[in-house]
């Protein structure tokens, strides 16, 4: 998946991170910068509340 940002503002990420990237080095990890993205949105989405959750149930009866 693209990034949403554009290259000049993850150059400025890494710029801002303190980090000496050759031109070959920023592209590649610039292309796979989308997924960082997802992952980011993935860990600050709230969890459900457990009442969200389907119930389950277990019986030790046969048949049941």
């Amino acid at each position: 998946m693209p990034p949403k940002i554009t290259e000049a503002e993850f150059e400025a990420l890494v710029a801002r991170a303190g980090l000496t990237l050759t031109p070959a080095q920023t592209s590649a990890i610039y292309a796979v910068y989308g997924g960082v993205e997802a992952w980011q949105a993935a860990i600050r989405t709230p969890t459900p509340a457990p009442e969200a959750e389907p119930a389950t149930t277990f019986s030790a009866e046969p048949g049941r």
